[in-house]
């Protein structure tokens, strides 16, 4: 390391030192406050102002956590609680002994501790140095009966030099503690303010619940949907050619002749039951995504778009096959529904892989200028077309493409238009983000992690 470098990692360094130290006084102050309030909390007095006080906590320990996160360069891989409302007394004392007000009470007590004092240090021990180191070389200049007095009185040049050699000492302390302090204040602040292992584990092991519960849902809809268009198209044209070849023989015993229209119309009672079995198998998973790749069998869909459509792939790896399969019916229930029913002049597509964390994510993202009014359904909670003429994608049981011209699937093998696309995301632990003001624009982005 150079040294410019190490300067300026001290610099940051001391500066992250200074800002926490800055910050002591707000600390204090909410120990304070925590302090006066509790003797009235028996009171019930004291309940008012729990919420208010608990809000300025939490956010004071966000932006300790956001300080330290950004000093270390570190992700926070947990989403923070957000108090806002009107609560019970139940609520509040939820509240109050939850997890997260522990953890937000133990850094502040910590903080309270040691934010001052490494900010006093990080300012003393280099001053003091430079202080020693400048001002020993002048002890001829002070008068015998007031010499000067540093650590000790200086009253001759072994005493001068004794403070210049502990005045480097300083510099040289400061040097080594500066770096030592920032990484132990943030390291401890991360510490304190992330949930501890196991409270991680039990909720990923939550998460993953739901995820296979969405998964569980989304499979048993795809099996009843096959079930479903074989009964009603497969199999009874299947049955059509059972019958016509049955009446072309009756009528071959008699009059060979008149069994040749029974057998056209077996041929082409056949080819559609053919067709319906194709369609059902490329419903389970479209051949094009083996052939093209998702990217081209993005394009395929967007090209055949009643609505202009631009397509960006710009940043979009290859994904495990079941994600590309969502991803694609994901677009295509999209492009249905903003075909439908967004009344748009002009849609915008992009497929691309972030990254979050150590994970990577698939992302669908799908804006149209349309009239917007997206809502959120009050039957699952479930994000869907707001009014009668949006909403109708996720509940008329389409099963093709409006966007692809009846050639491509829309449904997405959990339900039709956006109640499907968010269930289908869930079942990869995704998330569907959907905004849609009235008078649009829509904006609409749905995030599959690959490593599912």
């Amino acid at each position: 390391m150079t040294i410019r470098a190490g300067l300026e990692s001290r610099f940051r360094d001391a500066a992250f030192l200074l800002r926490e130290g800055g910050y002591w006084l707000a600390s204090l102050g909410m120990l304070v406050a925590g302090i006066v309030l509790l003797p009235f909390l028996p009171l019930g007095v004291g309940l008012y102002a729990v919420p208010g006080l608990l809000g300025s906590l939490n956010l004071l320990a966000a932006r300790a956590q956001g300080r330290a996160a950004g000093f270390t360069s570190a992700v926070i891989p947990f989403d923070r609680r957000h108090l806002a409302g009107k609560h019970s007394f139940g609520e509040l004392a939820a509240m109050v002994s939850a997890p997260e007000t522990r953890r937000d009470v133990s850094w502040l007590l910590f903080h309270a501790a040691s934010a001052l004092l490494a900010a006093v240090l990080t300012l003393a021990l280099p001053l003091g140095g430079v202080l020693y180191v400048l001002a020993a070389p002048f002890w001829p200049l002070f008068p015998p009966d007031a010499p000067l007095e540093l650590t000790i009185s200086v009253r001759s040049w072994t005493d001068a030099g004794l403070m210049i050699l502990l005045g480097l000492a300083y510099v040289a302390g400061a040097w080594m503690l500066v770096p030592w302090l920032a990484r132990r204040l943030s390291g401890a602040t991360l510490a304190i303010l992330s949930p501890r292992r196991y409270a991680d584990l039990a909720r990923r092991i939550s998460d993953l619940s739901a995820a296979r519960a969405s998964a569980l849902a989304a499979h048993a809809a795809e099996l009843r949907r096959i079930e479903r268009e074989l009964h009603d198209g497969a199999q009874n044209r299947l049955v059509g050619v059972v019958m016509m070849l049955g009446l072309a023989q009756r009528a071959a015993e008699t009059d060979p002749a008149a069994a040749v229209p029974f057998i056209g119309r077996a041929q082409d009672a056949a080819s559609e039951a053919l067709a319906g079995l194709r369609a059902a198998v490329h419903d389970i998973y479209p051949p094009v995504l083996d052939e093209l790749g998702l990217g081209g069998a993005a394009s395929a869909l967007t090209s055949r778009s009643p609505i202009p459509c631009s397509l960006n792939i710009t940043g979009l790896q290859r994904a495990p096959a079941a994600v590309e399969a969502a991803a694609y019916f994901v677009l295509a229930e999209a492009l249905t529904n903003a075909a439908k029913h967004s009344g748009a002049d002009r849609i915008d597509v992009v497929l691309r892989t972030e990254t979050a964390g150590r994970e990577e994510i698939l992302v669908v993202q799908v804006d149209d200028d349309g009239d917007g009014g997206a809502r959120v359904s009050a039957a699952g909670d479930l994000p869907s077309r707001g009014g009668a003429s949006r909403d109708g994608a996720s509940r008329d049981g389409a099963s093709r493409d409006a966007a692809s011209g009846g050639d491509e699937p829309a449904s997405d093998g959990s339900g039709t238009g956006l109640a499907g696309i968010a269930r289908r995301a869930a079942a990869f632990g995704g998330q569907l983000i959907l905004t849609s003001p009235p008078g649009g624009p829509t904006h609409l982005r749905v995030e599959l992690p690959c490593a599912f």
